[in-house]
């Protein structure tokens, strides 16, 4: 499993994944999510759901719900920052 780890000072253009009990300052046990673009699907991993309609991942403007893509990214984020420390065995795939 994997957790998520914001730390500004260390990573300020993103956050972390990091192997259960591994070291957020360690390379080999972590992810850097930096784009904006990834956020969605790391979200998306873990339970965010980025339109009620499904008719995007949140990087495409939804029309039928009058969603834009600034404003799931910007939810995604702040959704993961809101399950930050919690495990996730849908993380694993960045690992694998």
């Amino acid at each position: 499993m994997a957790t998520l780890h914001f730390d500004s000072s260390y990573a300020s253009c993103g956050f972390l994944i990091v192997k259960t009990k591994g070291d957020p300052y360690n390379d080999n046990d972590t992810t850097l999510i930096q784009s904006d673009w990834d956020y969605a699907g790391v979200a998306s991993s873990i339970g965010w759901i980025p339109c009620k309609c499904g008719s995007t991942d949140g990087t495409v403007d939804c029309e039928a719900c009058n969603r834009k893509v600034s404003d799931m990214l910007s939810e995604a984020y702040d959704y993961c920052q809101e399950h930050e420390g919690e495990e996730f065995e849908t993380l694993d795939c960045f690992f694998e």
